[in-house]
């Protein structure tokens, strides 16, 4: 039963071009964080994961690309195993990341007002590596690295 509630959940198809390039050109805020630390977790256990899995964590803005988002440190909610999210699990602590996340806009148990979440079906958020200055994931449909250099010149055309 759990498995089945867990597909469904995120049993979606993206229509269209959902390559970050395409998703963050239509995000309001778009930026380079740092994982800093997982903030809860899930009260259950999540088949196929053996640890305990994180619902939220802190990251650390390096750089704002796109947004007024005034904070330093913001908090992103993950799948707690109902949502169409990403398990956080797939975030390393310590690691950057380029982000196109969605604003929450009201308090609930899965997620407070002005935090913000990824959805799953979208390439929303991507690995960068901080010391090449370049981003690796699905960039575009074609491309699958980018540099920071190049990523802040496209987003601003």
């Amino acid at each position: 039963m759990l498995i089945s509630i867990n597909s469904f959940a995120c049993d979606c198809q993206c229509k269209g071009d959902c390559s970050f390039s395409v998703i963050s050109d239509t995000r309001e805020f778009v930026a380079l964080v740092k994982v800093i630390e997982y903030t809860s977790y899930i009260d259950h256990q999540i088949i196929g994961y053996d640890k305990k899995m994180p619902l939220t964590m802190t990251v650390e803005i390096i750089k704002t690309y796109k947004g007024t988002e005034s904070r330093e440190k913001i908090t992103i909610w993950g799948d707690n195993g109902n949502q169409c999210r990403p398990y956080l699990s797939e975030f390393e602590i310590g690691e950057c990341y380029l982000i196109a996340p969605n604003l929450l806009d009201y308090d609930s148990e899965i997620g407070a007002k002005n935090d913000y979440d990824f959805f799953s079906c979208h390439s929303d958020f991507i690995l960068v590596d901080f010391d090449k200055k370049i981003a690796l994931g699905e960039y575009s449909r074609k491309r699958k690295e980018i540099s920071l250099e190049e990523f802040e010149r496209e987003l601003k055309k």
